[in-house]
């Protein structure tokens, strides 16, 4: 339960501000020490001495700051403001304080107080538009810079941050990202490495299971849908949830637009009652300082909504979970019709496929190659029950599949059980743990039923691969091992299941896309044809089976990892086995399958001059390279 959780504590007030270093719900942040900093000063420092002048307790407080206590050098900032509240530069300190914590509109407020005791103090001024670009108002903070560098023509942090907050404009209001620098030059900036954006789209609450997203026109593939930073992001470990309601209390304790935010985030509560938030609430971009914030609600309050979020919202990435505030508004689909890209930790969200206006916007929550029992059993987790329509086909006939497979395990039990107290498979190379009885028993089982469904066709496929795996994996393993000495594997027995299987679904009547639905579904079986095929050497038939996959999963999973992947490594085969007059055509038509659609999931290299050209091969290489190393996608944290 969230009460069992301590609270997070900080240092900072949270909205209103006060001579003395103020309190909110959360109490103290944890010291901010630099590297080799020793005995800092606790939170609100020692108790300052009566009467000592303004300038004594300022350089006290600069201290504290130099040693990275930032919350204690702002308490004692404060106390110098009570001898003198006009100070300039104890303002604009204050203010630095805050901007090291990102409570920006705390130290808009000191900011705008120094200048108003001394419109000339450039360092005051400078601190307001940092201030303005942590808060996404940034053409409010080009203006600042630009009035910054009327008087101080060639400074050079306001020369960088005037760059940088015009690239974060034009990301924010245009959705203009220079995907290149991104994802290979990643530069930092002060606060944030890209902007927040939403593009046309929006949220509506008639959606079967609540809200949703959906174009407010027509999108065309590979357009971004929208770009966030998380609220709050920890590894994948054990305690994820709890890091992640702790970073949710802290972010909504440090800054009132992200509390706005997150309370208006899906909870799972009834009684958030379904509520459809403004699409502006995340184009901060478009703020002017006078919106209406909300106040802090109780502490026990918040963080049971916290933890609500965390469980209802938090996404999954391949190292790590965050909140991420718009996506969450995004349903699951089996068969999405966008892809999600991660950036370090910053997600881009694209449409895969050509949307009309209207349309709802479906990413996917988890690896939706499995069959539907399995990616049911992920979703109850996740607290839904998925009726998209690639669940709905394999949701025919589901029972009677599930009970067929029952029976098919108790049977497997049963000739496992007779194999391994049979003492002939004591012997070397008998079947001594009975697996192979237990396979042969639940194949055997499942095709004596009748095919009359998709869900009964998949596990029916799925037990007659089981019953080949073992030998052919021992088989592989071996021809590995001996670096293609040994024989390798005989695809033939995995073809023909696959011949058999794409019959049976011609004989139901399926359409091609639900084709391709139910193939995903066993996906695995049609890769491991692949590789049985490239180890025998019959590289054309390994060329068409790869061809088969990666449409399948262009109509599935499109523009997603495994897509991308699986283009390269029809890329990386036809260099090598294609031969013949017509060799460079086929090449040539590898790689422009590969390149449509790795330029719709990372947003460039689809252009036909030679700089985008070198682009996408560099791309395409680093998928190869990625497929045989066995590694991550190269831009994700």
């Amino acid at each position: 339960a969230p009460s069992t959780h301590a609270p997070t504590k900080s240092r900072f007030c949270t909205y209103a501000m006060a001579p003395e270093a103020p309190k909110g719900m959360v109490d103290l942040l944890p010291a901010q020490k630099k590297k080799g900093a020793k005995n800092a000063a606790p939170g609100n420092g020692a108790s300052p001495i009566p009467n000592w002048p303004p300038e004594a307790l300022r350089e006290q407080g600069n201290e504290l700051f130099r040693r990275g206590d930032y919350g204690a050098a702002a308490a004692r900032y404060a106390e110098a403001l009570k001898v003198k509240a006009d100070d300039a530069m104890t303002l604009a300190n204050r203010a630095e304080c805050y901007l090291r914590v990102r409570q920006f509109h705390l130290a808009l407020v000191d900011a705008d107080a120094a200048l108003a005791a001394d419109p000339s103090h450039h360092k005051a001024l400078y601190k307001r538009a940092m201030a303005l670009n942590g808060l996404g108002r940034y053409p409010d903070a080009i203006k600042a810079l630009k009035q910054l560098l009327d008087k101080e023509p060639e400074d050079p942090a306001a020369l960088n941050a005037l760059a940088e907050c015009e690239l974060l404009q034009s990301q924010a209001f245009a959705g203009d990202f220079h995907m290149p620098s991104l994802l290979f030059g990643r530069s930092a900036t002060s606060f944030r490495r890209c902007a927040d954006y939403v593009g046309p789209v929006k949220i509506v609450g008639d959606r079967p299971f609540g809200r949703g997203v959906v174009a407010t026109r027509a999108m065309r593939a590979g357009e971004l849908i929208c770009v966030a930073s998380p609220l709050a992001v920890a590894p994948l470990t054990s305690g994820a949830e709890a890091a992640l309601m702790g970073g949710l209390v802290g972010a909504a304790s440090r800054n009132p637009q992200d509390l706005a935010v997150i309370l208006a985030l899906p909870s799972g509560e009834s009684s958030d009652g379904g509520r459809v938030p403004d699409v502006a609430k995340f184009r901060r971009h478009l703020g002017k300082g006078d919106e209406a914030l909300p106040e802090l609600p109780p502490q026990e309050v918040f963080a049971r909504h916290a933890a609500n979020v965390v469980k209802t919202s938090a996404v999954r990435n391949a190292n790590s979970v965050g909140v991420y505030p718009f996506p969450s508004f995004l349903n699951h689909s089996c068969a999405p019709n966008a892809c999600k890209l991660m950036v370090g930790h910053t997600m881009f969200i694209r449409a895969a496929r050509d949307l009309v206006a209207g349309e709802e916007v479906f990413m996917k929550y988890f690896d939706v190659t499995m069959p539907k029992p399995e990616r049911s059993g992920v979703a109850k987790r996740w607290g839904f029950e998925c009726a998209c329509p690639r669940c709905k086909l394999e949701a025919v006939g589901e029972d009677k599949a599930a009970a067929a497979t029952e029976r098919a395990s108790k049977q497997a039990k049963a000739a496992k059980d007779a194999a391994v107290a049979d003492p002939a498979n004591k012997k070397k190379g008998g079947d001594k743990d009975g697996e192979k009885a237990a396979a042969r028993a639940a194949a055997e089982s499942l095709s004596a039923e009748d095919t009359g469904s998709v869900a009964m066709l998949i596990a029916q496929l799925r037990a007659k691969a089981k019953e080949l795996h073992g030998d052919i994996s021992r088989q592989m393993a071996e021809y590995k091992r001996t670096k293609g000495k040994s024989a390798a594997p005989d695809p033939n027995h995995l073809v023909e299941l696959t011949v058999w299987f794409e019959a049976q679904m011609d004989a139901l009547g399926l359409s091609e896309t639900q084709k391709a639905w139910a193939r995903t579904s066993v996906i695995q079986v049609y890769s491991n044809v692949q590789l049985c095929l490239n180890a025998a050497g019959q590289l054309e038939a390994r060329a068409e089976m790869l061809g088969k996959v990666a449409a399948t999963l262009n109509a599935t999973d499109p523009c997603s990892y495994d897509h991308v992947k699986q283009t390269a490594i029809k890329v990386i085969h036809q260099r090598v086995a294609a031969g013949g007059a017509g060799k460079e055509k086929i090449i040539a038509a590898a790689e422009a399958e590969a390149a449509a659609v790795h330029s719709l999931r990372y947003g460039c290299g689809g252009g036909s001059d030679e700089e985008e050209k070198e682009l996408m091969a560099e791309m395409i290489k680093i998928t190869g390279h990625a497929v045989e190393e066995g590694a991550q996608e190269f831009c994700e944290a």
